[in-house]
């Protein structure tokens, strides 16, 4: 059984208690609802050079019980299986002086394998770190994640070779191991948790580790060649960079030169370094809408297009979209990666899920029946599509609101509003507002509310905005937030977030 006990070393819950909030600053930047959670798993080291659990730091004590006997279970298989690999590949010499190695990455791998088969956790998502000694014990900081969040983003396939070399098949996946690592860093130090973070506890920093992580994978190619590290650096830089006064947009092509999907419609005599900045983006100047720059990630050697129908299995196809002024975003075909703002890596903003919305707003408006649900969803699919963005709001006596905010929005009499009603009325500057029945009581809503911690600078006014009203709302509330670039965020209070 499982011993949750509140202390091992002088510090250790203030340790936790640091490393889980670095976790809600640097996940929630991402997507709150990856609603990230950090425990400690303490082992020790028995006469035999081996180890077993001897306690679990955490919040949530629930579905831990069975923790330590499948942790070592888990455990001695891993290490069963990576000694018969050393072995046959440099011999029992190999296997005992990797055995320390070994011990501690099985552990890890077991650590993980334990927490995720766990019956009470099927919808989390666990990640450890490699054992770190602390006074007399080793401890795994382990971080959760909420799965059905993680899979609304798309992620890389990866082989064997991936996975050896480490490399990030997503940005979550890139963020979850700059953050294991610092903590690991973290718990090598003198004195651990005694002493207030350090500047590498910045969340933004590891999100610009963790995008730097990501960026790598495509310019690299699978090659092990150093030079080619650094493409979120030129990207930053290039969409930095005004020409003429304008910002830079267009597309860059990242593939081998030979990939089948290419079409290269014109080629450089003399290639571009990639890494020249000055001249990749006036070369820039040439891309338009299917005519990209195309570079092997070294340099650009011409411009053409691609064909996302002709895939080659183990020929990568990414591109990067340089949007406006120092705003670019990586793809894969495609699937969306990640979104970089003034330096700032984000995940992409998602479409309105169905599934998603329908949950929240049954959540948010427990009495809503079948046919008003319908009707919510499609006023926010139609509020979606809206080109230059917008906001629906759907909050419980949505006609009182409207009287109250008359003096800042156009109220209307309550009317049911058809798609080409609605995307008319959302192309003003401001909120639509509809009850739960999807009844439409006002448009160009300028919304009010109070500061709230859980707004976010790098992201725009609309969206900051819907935050602090949804939040502020005392009537059950939510919010459809359309940015300008097509992403959707659904916006709704804390206790149903929490809920979810």
């Amino acid at each position: 059984m499982s011993r949750i006990i509140p202390s091992h070393w002088g510090h250790q819950t203030k340790f936790r208690t640091e490393a889980q909030g670095l976790a809600r600053r640097i996940f929630g930047e991402l997507d709150p609802a990856l609603d990230p959670r950090v425990l400690l798993l303490g082992l020790v080291m028995d006469s035999d050079r081996d180890l077993y659990p001897l306690f679990v730091d955490a919040d949530r004590k629930d579905s831990l019980t069975n923790l330590f006997q499948e942790a070592a279970r888990h455990a001695k298989a891993e290490r069963a299986r990576m000694y018969a690999e050393v072995e046959a590949q440099e011999g029992p010499e190999g296997v005992l002086a990797r055995k320390r190695r070994i011990i501690l990455e099985a552990w890890r791998l077991g650590v993980e394998a334990a927490l995720t088969t766990d019956a009470g956790a099927r919808d989390a998502a666990f990640f450890s770190s490699e054992p770190r000694r602390v006074d007399e014990f080793l401890i795994c900081t382990v971080l959760q994640l909420d799965r059905r969040a993680m899979k609304q983003y798309f992620s890389l396939r990866k082989d064997a070779a991936d996975e050896a070399a480490g490399r990030p098949a997503s940005l979550i996946e890139a963020t979850v191991q700059q953050y294991i690592r610092k903590c690991a860093v973290g718990l090598s130090e003198q004195n651990v948790g005694a002493l207030e973070p350090d500047a590498d506890w910045d969340h933004e920093e590891i999100l610009r580790s963790a995008g730097r992580a990501l960026a790598d994978y495509p310019a690299l190619g699978g090659r092990r060649d150093v030079t080619r590290r650094g493409l979120f650096h030129a990207c930053n830089t290039i969409s930095s960079l005004l020409h003429e006064g304008e910002a830079g947009r267009g597309t860059l092509i990242l593939s081998h030169p030979d990939h089948a999907g290419l079409k290269v419609k014109v080629r450089f005599q003399r290639p571009v370094r990639l890494y020249d900045y000055s001249a990749a983006r006036k070369m820039l100047e040439t891309a338009r809408p299917g005519f990209a720059l195309l570079s092997d990630g070294a340099v650009i050697y011409g411009l053409g297009s691609i064909d996302l129908g002709h895939s080659v299995p183990g020929d990568a196809l990414f591109q990067v979209n340089f949007l406006r002024h120092y705003t670019w975003e990586l793809l894969y075909g495609a699937r969306p990666l990640m979104r970089v703002s003034y330096g700032h890596p984000r995940l992409p903003r998602l479409p309105v899920l169905e599934a998603r919305f329908r949950d929240l707003a049954a959540r948010t408006f427990p009495a809503l029946g079948p046919e008003a649900l319908d009707r919510l969803w499609e006023c926010a699919r139609t509020a979606s599509e809206q080109a230059h963005g917008t906001i629906l709001v759907v909050r419980e006596a949505a006609g009182e609101e409207a009287v109250r905010l008359k003096a800042q929005s156009a109220p209307v009499e309550g009317v049911e509003l058809g798609s080409d009603a609605l995307l008319a009325i959302s192309s003003v500057d401001g909120a639509v507002l509809v009850d739960p029945s999807a009844v439409c009581h006002a448009f160009g809503v300028i919304l009010d509310g109070r500061a709230t911690a859980r707004t976010d600078p790098s992201r725009g006014a609309r969206y900051n905005s819907a935050v602090r009203y949804v939040q502020a709302s005392e009537c059950p509330c939510l919010a459809v937030v359309v940015s300008e670039d097509g992403g959707v965020d659904i916006v709704v209070r804390e206790r149903e977030a929490e809920a979810g």
